[in-house]
């Protein structure tokens, strides 16, 4: 059975993270490639993002590392709308293309540029009806642009039988304690 799981979660400022060799996404990256490699295990076929900087990126980011031990692991971008990245700095751009450029399938779900919020409605609509699970990065304990479509996840898993997995600062810091301890005993 071909799965396809869709990877969305915190933006980068929303964690304080501002550069990409930040330890912090390290181990973000980790736990990713542990939780896709996992996945794979279990039939996963697709990541799909919507293209969002921060949890986003970084999965498509793993996700295309991984291609070359999985060349059957595909990734799927499918953006609210058109040109969603316009306002975004030149680096995060540069980022984006490269991903744009290695991922498998790319689309909008609104043929136009961005017209309003419900664009991103529609969209997680669209990704929920069309996905297998969601892993969703997201704390209780910090809320922040993810909050919204974290409610409309749990009704919609609800409602339809609906697999995800929500991954918390708590689920990390065990993540790194297991994995990172032996590199670096104490602060």
């Amino acid at each position: 059975m071909m799965t396809s799981i869709y990877f969305t979660g915190y933006k980068p400022f929303e964690l304080n993270i501002f550069k990409d060799d930040q330890t912090e996404v390290k181990v973000i990256k980790a736990y990713i490639k542990d939780i896709i490699e996992n996945e794979i295990e279990e039939g996963l076929e697709w990541v799909i993002i919507s293209g969002q900087l921060g949890f986003e990126m970084w999965s498509a980011e793993v996700t295309i590392e991984l291609k070359e031990k999985y060349p059957d692991l595909k990734l799927a971008v499918l953006t609210p709308f058109l040109n969603h990245y316009n306002k975004w700095n030149e680096t995060n751009q540069s980022k984006y293309q490269n991903i744009i450029s290695s991922a498998d399938y790319v689309n909008a779900i609104h043929q136009s540029e961005y017209q309003g919020g419900f664009q991103f409605q529609q969209a997680n609509d669209f990704i929920l009806n069309n996905t297998d699970k969601t892993i969703l990065f997201y704390d209780d304990e910090q809320e922040a642009s993810p909050k919204y479509f974290k409610s409309k996840l749990v009704d919609f898993a609800e409602k339809k039988n609906y697999t995800y997995n929500v991954i918390t600062f708590m689920d990390l810091q065990d993540f790194m304690e297991f994995n990172f301890t032996n590199e670096k005993e104490s602060d």
